[in-house]
């Protein structure tokens, strides 16, 4: 059976997580590219324990917590049900400089935007 998903160019992050950018000639029309996230349960996202869980722009990178604090990143499956990945500061700042994603600081009630340096 013929994989339904083609994938770009992975990138491996700071927390161990990869993502998998949608090969853009397979993306819909009118859509940007979706950027799937994957763990080390599976080869690909559709080999993991989660299945295809996507990045959800349509939502900030966050901090949450006092002491303990968590940084999440947010996720949509196909069904669009959200949830939220465990992460670390590292990965939020690549991602936010990466993808221009901004991040939220649930703690002080600050957005925050990274950006690359040219060089």
């Amino acid at each position: 059976m013929a994989d339904k998903y083609k994938w770009g160019t992975v990138t491996m992050l700071p927390d161990g997580h990869r993502i998998f950018p949608e090969d853009p000639t397979e993306a819909h029309r009118n859509e940007s590219v979706r950027i799937a996230i994957a763990d080390d349960s599976g080869r690909e996202p559709q080999d993991t324990d989660d299945g295809v869980m996507w990045l959800d722009f349509t939502r900030n990178l966050s901090i949450h917590g006092g002491v303990n604090q968590t940084f999440q990143i947010p996720l949509i499956n196909g069904k669009d049900d959200e949830s939220r990945t465990i992460s670390n500061a590292s990965t939020l700042l690549m991602l936010s400089a990466m993808l221009e994603w901004p991040i939220e600081d649930r703690i002080e009630g600050a957005i925050y935007s990274v950006t690359k340096e040219d060089g």
